[in-house]
């Protein structure tokens, strides 16, 4: 069983990767903390405690964390989940707000944790891990690994032509955390692209018998006319299966300058100085087959 905490800006992509962990066996997790991402930081924050509480997890601490990047005055949203983030679908009520800022929450839990016991899993921007580095550098660095989704590597962005959603929401925290020394494993988009769901996958969670399945299923038919693509499922499913996806180590840098490439990844695969290990390939099936079966274990 590994130990991880879900860093995540919930967001229907995110509420399918606290879902494949909270279904699946194999891991254990320990804390969720929530950054402004795929909307504002207190509808995420809000979003995941629901989503854990549905998913009867409701033991499980949420620490809500940044408002906004660290090199802009608001947060950078979308609206591809809809404006409450979970595609209009009623999860239920959100749990009181936890105390403890987020990136003050994984300094202590990292630091008090064995070194190499916690992995960190992060979907969203990364402001929040940033910001841990900055207050304890070398924080990361205890983490067993820290598993991200994010960038574009060789493929156009999804946010603008270079850059992906978010590495683009803060690409001064994308940059710090690469180069926090941390053992880095990298899903861009080259390999998220490729875990797309097709209709009869979704439609088939409708048929569960369970508050979940039906709930994802609600959430993914809203979802997928826009972004059809298992984005954030990708690295909570390497924890568990990672024989199903392929990749290289690689040099990872990312461009954190405001203008029309502010969030691009340069990446150099030839590289001695390797930062990350970043995937490019999926096996599919197994991929959403493990998603389902995970889903499908929740009440």
């Amino acid at each position: 069983m590994k130990r991880i905490i879900i860093d995540c800006d919930p967001g229907i992509d995110d509420a399918l990767a606290l879902w494949l962990a909270a279904g699946n066996a194999l891991l254990d997790i320990v804390a969720v903390t929530t950054v402004a991402g795929n909307r504002p930081a207190d509808i995420t924050s809000a979003n995941a405690r629901k989503l854990m509480d549905l998913a009867g997890c409701g033991a499980v601490p949420v620490y809500a964390g940044a408002q906004r990047p660290l090199g802009h005055a608001s947060a950078r949203c979308n609206l591809v989940h809809g404006p409450d983030g979970l595609g209009g679908v009623n999860v239920g009520a959100a749990r009181p707000h936890q105390d403890g800022h987020a990136a003050s929450r994984l300094v202590e839990l990292l630091g008090e944790a064995e070194e190499g016991s916690l992995t960190l899993v992060a979907t969203g921007p990364l402001t929040n891990l940033a910001l841990a580095e900055s207050l304890s550098p070398g924080i990361l660095a205890r983490a067993a690994q820290v598993v991200v989704m994010g960038g574009a590597l060789r493929c156009p962005g999804n946010i603008t032509p270079a850059a992906e959603f978010n590495f683009y929401a803060d690409p001064i925290a994308a940059s710090m955390v690469l180069q926090s020394g941390a053992e880095l494993v990298l899903f861009p988009l080259d390999v998220t692209g490729a875990a797309v769901m097709d209709g009869q996958w979704i439609a088939s969670f409708g048929a569960m018998d369970s508050l979940c399945g039906r709930a994802a299923g609600a959430m993914l038919a809203a979802y997928a006319a826009f972004d059809p693509l298992l984005h954030d499922a990708c690295p909570v499913a390497w924890l568990i299966e990672p024989g199903m996806f392929t990749g290289a180590s690689c040099l990872v840098e990312v461009d954190w300058r405001q203008g029309p490439t502010e969030g691009h990844c340069i990446a150099s695969f030839d590289s001695a100085a390797a930062n990350v290990l970043a995937f490019d390939k999926v096996n599919l099936g197994p991929l959403l087959a493990l998603v389902r079966d995970s889903i499908g274990r929740l009440p």
